[in-house]
């Protein structure tokens, strides 16, 4: 296979839409080409503009206007690791759409099920595989347990709108769920703790029991505290 027909083969690739190199080879030319000949076309055609490297492993179509080149915005990053169920995006972004807190993400934070084991940074968006169905139920308890997980290290909490997500979650909770997200993401005992107390509070029945021990007191959140900072900065 040429240079031209690798080519031809990218051309349904939108501009500024990320190419992961590993992903096009394994599923569609590992059959007509060799990984070497593979990559080093890929090289040749970054040498001649008609492709750009935006991280190791990942390529783009450069959109090109009068003013010069514009390169992938975050978003642009984002949504190739998010779209069609392949992931969410997690941290400050979701604590800040959800109204938790006024802070604003430095980073983005993805979690996706493409790029198998692997992590990666491009520009400001850092990339995490999980082997995970990203379906909306899922979705919903990963980002709930994100919020979970790293309570304390929220900074700028709006205690109140904590209160009336925490509400809303527990309505909605499904164990059957928790126990498959949490077979892929091995959340802390503390955290675990920490949703049996939020669960427990809006009398929510649960198992969760069967992750903690007796003998332990895991350091978590209690609701009533987190009531008594809602009414005091209310």
């Amino acid at each position: 296979m040429s240079r031209r027909n690798v080519a031809d083969y990218l051309v349904r690739f939108g501009e500024n839409e990320l190419i992961i190199s590993s992903e096009v080879y394994k599923n569609e030319l590992s059959g007509k080409m060799s990984a070497e000949a593979y990559y080093k076309t890929l090289e040749r055609m970054c040498a001649k503009g008609e492709l750009d490297k935006i991280a190791k492993g990942i390529y783009y179509k450069p959109k090109k206007t009068k003013y010069g080149v514009i390169p992938p915005s975050d978003q642009d990053i984002v949504d190739t690791f998010i779209n069609n169920n392949q992931g969410t995006v997690v941290g400050y972004s979701i604590y800040n759409e959800l109204g938790l807190t006024t802070q604003v993400p430095k980073k983005i934070e993805v979690l996706t099920s493409r790029l198998a084991g692997q992590t990666k940074t491009i520009r400001d968006v850092s990339v995490k595989y999980v082997d995970l169905l990203f379906t909306n139920r899922n979705v919903t308890m990963v980002q709930a347990m994100d919020v979970i997980e790293n309570y304390y290290k929220i900074q700028d909490k709006d205690y109140c709108a904590l209160i009336r997500f925490f509400d809303t979650f527990s309505s909605q909770y499904d164990e059957v769920t928790f126990e498959y997200v949490h077979s892929k993401m091995h959340y802390h005992k503390s955290s675990i703790a920490f949703l049996s107390e939020i669960l427990c509070y809006y009398g929510v029945t649960n198992h969760l029991d069967k992750y903690l021990s007796t003998l332990s007191n895991y350091k978590h959140p209690r609701m009533e505290e987190i009531y008594e900072s809602a009414q005091a900065h209310g």
